[in-house]
């Protein structure tokens, strides 16, 4: 089985980047702002099949968010937001989990909205590229997800059928996404997050990637 596992959220946390944020701006809870502008600039993006590197539209967002709060976010900031992003931790239950479903010889691999420049050094830092068969970013697709250009090219890429695939996110577009091109899912439900409603359910849905290696039958 090919496992899929999307990067920010899902094994990375963002939390350090509110420190950023509010060291330059002096408020609190802009991060959550910041990353919800960003998701929403990338489903534009799918959705009108224009194609912007994620890393500038988190750069712009950032820059929109501050500003609406009566702040400038000036380079010295957007540069150690650029760093602190490459060099988030990943959450505590990342690497367990990830190693459990190779015991099990199931093929991982990564794929990012983020370039590569990004994912590939995000997964380095957070020690879990050796954990990954194959890094992926949607740069090579040309499409930002949840469009149907980056799973399809994973699934061609690695050989598989849609439905020896399992796409695994904390995000609920990623999951549809995944389920468009008929993917199997399985939801992590971070923060007490529920999947999308009035779609098709998940396969399953975790807390957190403890139990991921179980999480679908054999």
């Amino acid at each position: 089985m090919l496992w899929v596992f999307d990067v920010n959220e899902t094994m990375l946390d963002l939390t350090r980047l509110d420190e950023v944020f509010s060291r330059h701006t002096g408020r609190v809870g802009l991060v959550q702002q910041w990353f919800e502008l960003l998701i929403h600039a990338a489903l534009v993006s799918a959705a009108t099949g224009e194609y912007h590197d994620f890393a500038q539209l988190g750069a712009d967002s950032a820059r929109a968010i501050t500003r609406a709060s009566g702040v400038e976010f000036d380079d010295s900031a957007l540069a150690e937001l650029a760093a602190t992003m490459r060099s988030l931790p990943a959450h505590p239950d990342v690497a367990d989990g990830l190693a459990a479903l190779r015991a099990h010889g199931h093929r991982l691999v990564a794929l990012a909205n983020s370039p590569h420049a990004v994912v590939d050094t995000q997964l380095a830092h957070a020690g879990l590229a050796e954990l990954f068969d194959r890094i992926y970013s949607v740069e090579d697709a040309g499409a930002l997800k949840p469009a149907p250009a980056p799973y399809r090219h994973v699934l061609d890429t690695e050989q598989t059928d849609a439905h020896q695939a399992v796409m695994v996110a904390a995000h609920d577009w990623d999951i549809a996404g995944a389920q468009a091109v008929g993917m199997r899912t399985v939801f992590v439900a971070r923060g007490n997050r529920t999947p999308l409603p009035a779609w098709p359910a998940p396969d399953a849905v975790i807390p957190d990637l403890t139990s991921v290696a179980t999480a679908l039958p054999d």
